[in-house]
């Protein structure tokens, strides 16, 4: 810690937190761009360099062992559906030996935006129930407000982090303000048309208001022995419908196929959880403004238990898959160097 004190930095505001094979570094009150360099130069070490600072089990069977022991897989996550089909080694490598691949831009930035959406939503019963006639011609300010007020939190929590990949404050903030501005708009508008047609407001507003919306909605089932949680949930007088929020580049048609089978993962997860009809998903990609249908069928229900099932046993399993030979895909994976290794 040398380099630290040399710096002015107080050891005893440094924490180092080893939890889950994750590390993460928080610096308290840092009090100039000397201090955000450091501490922006020790998380990238940090994940860089994992093995300094702490264990990690290299007996694959022990630790394939230790899994079934703990039961750890027993319900698999809908999003390692998706990870096996993108690279099953990639998934067994993570999952299983718990090597993990540093925070990217993308990453960071796709989660503040989950947090302002689920933020948003958890909120808005409040704000609805607060409209009168008196207010009714700033609902769209009203709702502007929310998202920039939770978007300003969120990128402050999430500070040290976007510090340490080089990015700036205010220029995250504009960045995803243009997506969070059309989104208030679009729900101040559907507010506006749901007033002026049924002449509600209030409590009133709110108990009548359909579609409902939840955000981050965790479904679990023994039966089907899969878990996640839902991106944004619609919840309409007849129907449930997830909708599944995407940042990358939107298929000429129809969804990828990751994307299919996690969105219908959840809509047999919330037919068996909630026993309510659930034949329809959407996968939003936002920054294309593209919102693509997804229909279940029988065939694809059987294709994702099939794939469940082929997840959950590779997990449970000692055996490393072959790498994918994709250039393109290991060009941007980020555990490429583990990866290589472990055949050497």
């Amino acid at each position: 810690m040398k380099f630290l004190r040399s710096s002015g930095v107080r050891t005893s505001s440094v924490f180092l937190v080893i939890r889950s094979n994750l590390v993460s570094l928080s610096i308290l009150t840092p009090r100039n761009s000397v201090l955000k360099k450091i501490e922006s130069h020790l998380y990238m070490f940090l994940f860089k360099y994992p093995k300094l600072f702490k264990f990690r089990e290299n007996n694959q069977e022990r630790m394939a062992e230790k899994n079934i022991k703990s039961g750890k897989f027993n319900k698999i996550s809908v999003t390692l559906l998706s990870s096996y089909l993108y690279c099953k080694r990639k998934m067994f490598i993570e999952q299983v030996l718990g090597i993990r691949e540093m925070p990217k831009e993308a990453t960071v930035v796709g989660n503040i935006r989950h947090s302002v959406l689920d933020l948003v939503n958890k909120q808005e019963k409040g704000l609805v129930s607060s409209i009168i006639p008196e207010n009714k011609e700033m609902i769209d300010k009203i709702y502007k407000e929310s998202y920039s007020n939770n978007l300003k939190n969120a990128i402050k929590i999430n500070k040290n982090l976007l510090y340490s990949l080089g990015l700036d404050l205010v220029e995250t903030y504009k960045k995803l303000w243009v997506f969070f501005n059309d989104e208030a708009s679009t729900r101040a508008g559907n507010i506006i048309s749901f007033i002026k047609e049924f002449n509600v407001f209030g409590t009133e507003l709110w108990e009548r208001l359909t579609p409902k919306i939840e955000s981050e909605v965790f479904v679990s089932s023994d039966r089907l022995e899969l878990k996640g949680k839902i991106d944004r949930l619609e919840k309409h007088e007849d129907r449930l419908v997830p909708v599944e929020i995407k940042t990358g580049k939107a298929p000429k048609e129809g969804v990828w196929e990751g994307h299919l089978i996690q969105v219908a993962a959840y809509m047999l997860l919330l037919e068996d959880q909630f026993k309510k009809n659930t034949n329809e998903g959407i996968v939003d990609y936002i920054n294309e403004k593209a919102k693509r249908k997804v229909k279940i069928n029988p065939f694809l229900k059987d294709e994702v238990i099939k794939l469940k099932n082929k997840v959950k046993e590779l997990l449970n399993s000692s055996q490393v898959p072959p790498m994918c030979n994709q250039e393109k895909k290991c060009e941007r994976c980020g555990i490429r160097e583990e990866c290589f290794n472990l055949d050497n």
